[in-house]
Parts: structure tokens; sequence; C-alpha cells
């Protein structure tokens, strides 16, 4: 028998006798077993390790020892919450019942008649730091529910609180809008102060309704409540279709080159995703774009995948940002004074795996930046 089950590196088992030969066989015994031992001569010195921030995890101890006793180190140990959980063995030459059930009562494990044989000890030692093993266990398995149940309540609560702040947020973004439509009908079309006014106002609240709309969408992926709901879709026309409507509502001054390459581009689709994909990459680009400068956007058919490629003319990612662009709410250091809140790129990749696909990068710092998007063509049927 040459194991060492349930003890950590650091761990080991503490010996308390006052006779040194006791000690020494004890201690020859289980460091042959591979045990760490530590030895002590009384009482005290063993509540002094009991105390410390180096508990043993199984303690040995002996019953009559002079100034103290096994029986009150044990109960001294065992009125303490932080040393409850330490098992005692003890070890004495007393083997009348009396004195065993007194043993148990003050919270000892297990009990040792002297003199001992090597087997017995080396088997009841294992024993415990076994159940000490499982225990542990069983603890940590708890904890885990805990924290499950406390990350399901949390999400839960988030969930609620996005959906509040989504309707309540709606409702009067709605009405600001309808109402800065009947100002610009009413308003002088000679003043163009009150038109850039009106202007600013539809604006910001379409700038308040996308963010509004990103975060229900966020929270909709991170609660895994999104399945795919493919229509058939024409990838050509979806694109041209995305591009002037992002035109009207950003009022483009960019020229994005649209181009397709490939002969097989209607399929099953889910409209949503990939609006969601393309409009916010499409937007990343014209953000951080020079004015007028040209944006690429091409569409490629590869075998069982589809690629979009959108490349633009703008400041680039630096290379310490790129590991984290995709991250929620993670904004790129040079970014400067351009509005955002780091939502879009984490949009994209999450829309992105739920079809299983890829995103691919190329940057240069002040000549552009291209994603390529890979999405395998889904089955139909």
């Amino acid at each position: 028998m040459n194991s060492k089950p349930s003890l950590e590196s650091s761990e080991y088992i503490l010996l308390v006798d006052d006779e040194l030969n006791n000690l020494a066989v004890l201690s020859a015994l289980l460091t042959q077993q591979g045990y760490t031992v530590r030895r002590v001569l009384n009482g005290q010195k063993a509540l002094n390790l009991v105390r410390s921030n180096e508990p043993p995890a199984l303690v040995l101890l002996d019953i009559m020892m002079p100034e103290m006793d096994g029986y009150q180190v044990c109960q001294k140990m065992k009125s303490d919450e932080k040393n409850r959980e330490i098992a005692v063995i003890f070890l004495s030459a007393l083997d009348d019942v009396n004195n065993k059930v007194k043993g148990f009562e003050v919270g000892g494990a297990d009990y040792i008649t002297k003199p001992f044989e090597s087997l017995e000890v080396i088997t009841r030692v294992q024993h415990q730091l076994g159940l000490r093993k499982l225990q542990q266990q069983i603890k940590i398995e708890a904890q885990l529910r805990e924290s499950l149940l406390q990350e399901q309540e949390n999400r839960e609560f988030k969930r609620r609180i996005i959906t509040t702040i989504s309707h309540e947020y709606r409702t009067p973004l709605s009405i600001i809008m309808t109402s800065a439509g009947l100002l610009e009908n009413y308003c002088d079309l000679e003043n163009p102060k009150q038109q850039k006014h009106i202007q600013r106002i539809q604006q910001m609240v379409q700038h308040l309704s996308s963010l509004v709309n990103d975060v229900v969408l966020v929270n909709e992926l991170e609660q895994e409540e999104i399945i795919l709901q493919p229509v058939t879709l024409n990838l050509i026309e979806f694109c041209q279709t995305l591009i002037s409507e992002l035109k009207v509502a950003r009022q483009v001054k960019h020229q994005i080159n649209f181009s397709n390459q490939g002969n097989e581009f209607d399929g099953q689709w889910d409209e949503r995703i990939l609006r969601q994909i393309l409009s916010h990459l499409l937007s990343n680009a014209i953000k951080f774009s020079p004015p007028e400068s040209q944006i690429d956007f091409k569409l490629v058919q590869e075998q069982d995948k589809i690629e979009f490629h959108i490349q633009d003319q703008g400041i680039g990612i630096l290379p310490e940002n790129r590991d984290q662009i995709f991250d929620l709410f993670y904004r790129g250091d040079h970014v400067g004074t351009i509005q955002g809140e780091g939502l879009g790129l984490s949009i994209v990749n999450k829309c992105v795996n739920l079809y299983g696909g890829n995103i691919l990068l190329e940057t240069e710092i002040n000549q552009g930046t291209t994603f390529i998007v890979k999405l395998p063509i889904p089955k139909i049927g």
C-alpha cells in the first residue's frame, strides 16, 4: 500500500503526542506513504498550528497529555467554526467504551487504540482524508449550484430591466420623432436654422432608437434566445437595398462600391441577422473613414460559403487593440471623439457565431480596414 490520496502538496497531517517515540514511529509510517507530516509535543502548540494560516488537513491526537489532554484540545478546535471541519483521530491506550464515546462526543472522527497496527493507522487515515475530499467536492458542487442559480436570477433581472427600459424609451422616442416630423411640415422652409435643428432632433432620435435596439439584441444574443428564421433572399438585391437604406438614413457622403463574384446568391437566410452583420460593418466603415472616401463592398460565393468583404480607407485598428475589438463596449485607443458605444462589432461577432461562421480582419493604420465575413451556405430542408 503506497498511495497518497486526497492531499495537495501544501497540505499536511499533524501528529500530537507528548511521547517522542510515538511521534517518531507515526511520522516514519506516514512519511513512507508519501504524506507530509508535522509533529508537536503538546496541545497548545497543536492549537497554534490549527489556528494558523496553514492548518493541517488531519490531526492524529493523543489523549493522555499533561496540562491539556486530547479531549480539551479537540473541544477547543471544534469550538472555532474555521477549524470545525478538520478531522481528529484520537490515539490512546485507553480502550474502554466510555473513553471512546467521550472522544466522539467532543468531536473526534475516529479512535485508534494503542499499541496500534500500521495497516490500521494507514487505512483510517486514508478513510478520513477520503471523506474530507468528498466533503470538499460536495461543498464545491453546492457553491456551483448556488452560483448558477444566482447567475440565472441575474440574467432574468437583467432581461426584465432591458425590456422595461426598451419599452419606456421607445414610446417617448416615437412621440419625439412624430413631433419633429410635424414641425418639419410647418416650419419656415427658407429658415436654414430651423431645418438644421429639426434634422438634429431626428438624427439623435434615430441614434437613440438604434442604441436601444442594439442593447435589446445583445441581451437576446447573450441569453441565447435567438433562433435563426430563414426566408428566401437574393443576396445581391438584399445588399443593394441595404446600401440604399444606409445612404438615406445616415446621409452618407461616401461612395459605396458594390460588386459580386459568383452565380448562386438565392438562398434561405435570416434577414434580421444578416442585416445586423452587414449594417454594423458598413456603419463602422462609414464612421471611421474620411468623408467622400470610397468603401468597397463585395459579395463572393466560395463553394459552400458566402463571403462579405467590406473595405474602408479609414483610421485602421491598432495592433494592441485587435484581440479586443469584438468585446462588448470596447472602443479602440485612437478613435478620439468619433461617436460610438462599442456594441456594433460585438453584435457582428455574435451574429456570425449564430451561423457558425467566422470573421477575418486585415488592417493598417491610416490606410484602412477590411472585414471578411464567411458564412456557411444554409442547407435547404
